[in-house]
């Protein structure tokens, strides 16, 4: 049997994926649409997080392990989120509502 996986839970992780969801979420919003609501932007900032996190894996784009800080929100992984929402949303208003 392979080696066990653990898992931990932060909370101050979850809030600082949703600060930046949600940050990049309304700037890729205002630049793909003209607008952003904040529901919508935080879930396109979050699954673009994991897209922009894909994505820079993938291309073997090194962004470093984050800062031992009380609140660890970096530029970085804001641009990271961004450019996955950017994605995100470049493949919803194109493909899935037909303006390819």
């Amino acid at each position: 049997m392979p080696g066990t996986v653990t898992i931990t839970f932060d909370p101050l992780y979850v809030i600082t994926w949703g600060i930046i969801g949600l940050v990049a979420g309304v700037f890729a919003n205002w630049i793909m649409r003209g607008g952003a609501r904040l529901g919508s932007s935080l879930l396109i900032g979050l699954v673009g997080a994991l897209v922009g996190g894909t994505i820079f894996s993938l291309l073997n784009i090194q962004v470093g392990p984050p800062l031992n800080t009380v609140f660890p929100v970096r530029l970085i992984d804001i641009l990271v989120a961004f450019i996955g929402a950017i994605v995100v949303l470049f493949i919803v208003d194109r493909v899935i509502r037909g303006r390819f």
